[in-house]
């Protein structure tokens, strides 16, 4: 943001000890005022989204399958794992497939 442009609104922040402390320290190290480092992190900065319903869900599903998988190593170890290969694979391609959905969504 250029300074041509007129900065017409004003934002009041209240901040702890050690928040007021990491920002003088960032705007000492930058060389550029508080204001300067508050604008630039507005700009710049990301913030991580909160989880939603949809994504409390798959982990829902995860967690589902998750069990799934190991009660069949369970019953792998017991009756060998060929006997229960066929429910692996399924189970595997479903994890994939919700992973996937999971790093698209994100």
């Amino acid at each position: 943001m250029g300074r041509a442009r007129k900065q017409e609104y004003r934002i009041t922040l209240r901040c702890n000890t050690a928040c007021n402390f990491k920002l003088r320290a960032l705007a000492r190290a930058a060389g550029v005022p508080r204001t300067e480092v508050l604008r630039q992190l507005i700009l710049n900065g990301s913030i991580r989204e909160r989880l939603r319903s949809e994504h409390l869900e798959w982990l829902a599903q995860l967690k589902g399958l998750a069990r799934n998988l190991n009660q069949l190593t369970r019953l792998a170890h017991t009756q060998g794992f060929a006997a229960v290969a066929a429910r692996h694979a399924t189970l595997q391609a479903e994890l994939v497939r919700m992973i996937e959905a999971l790093r698209r969504d994100r």
